[in-house]
């Protein structure tokens, strides 16, 4: 029953893990967007984590070559930083997470509790087996600041399990697609 048990958690945190991407945004509501145009970028050298594989200069060129593409795409221009509107940077973490599962894995795990002449709650704490799995995250992380003041004026982030078996090349069109659908959600020009 046991094993049972673990397998069904290890396909479980298999499905989540297979490399879904949480994308989220914010921006300030005081902001005219459609009166920005034109764009830069904030500042040199890498922005990726030291723990991240992969990490090195050709890796961080490829992010901001990306980025950059995805918002002319959108219809900004990119310009030198002191004719932006605004100015980007980005940051890639990586970090250790634990996720903890209890599961039922005394006979007959389920609603019923069993006929075992005692109650449910001493059951329940013979029955448990608590499930402590390690894994990487990664994130991506996508400023847009106002080039006079510095103010923040939109962040998107992708934050997705790693799998360190992922080859470059899928790892490289996960970074595309983080990127996409993070600028997508930069507040559209009118």
């Amino acid at each position: 029953m046991r094993a049972r048990s673990l397998a069904i958690l290890l396909l479980t945190l298999g499905a989540t893990a297979c490399g879904s991407l949480a994308v989220t945004s914010e921006h300030d509501k005081n902001v005219d967007f459609s009166a920005l145009e034109h764009f830069s970028w904030s500042g040199l050298g890498s922005n990726i984590d030291p723990q991240a594989t992969g990490a090195s200069a050709s890796a961080d060129d490829e992010v901001r070559r990306t980025i950059t593409e995805n918002f002319e795409k959108r219809g900004y221009q990119f310009v030198r930083p002191e004719e932006a509107d605004f100015l980007l940077s980005y940051q890639v973490v990586i970090e250790k997470r634990l996720d903890e599962r209890v599961m039922n894995t005394g006979p007959g795990a389920g609603t019923a509790w069993g006929n075992q002449n005692i109650d449910e709650a001493t059951y329940n704490k013979k029955a448990n087996t608590t499930y402590i799995m390690e894994y990487t995250e990664g994130s991506l992380i996508i400023e847009a600041r106002d080039a006079g003041t510095n103010n923040l004026l939109w962040q998107g982030v992708a934050e997705s399990v790693m799998d360190q078996d992922r080859s470059a090349e899928k790892k490289a069109a996960m970074m595309r697609s983080a990127v996409e659908k993070i600028v997508k959600r930069f507040p559209a020009r009118h």
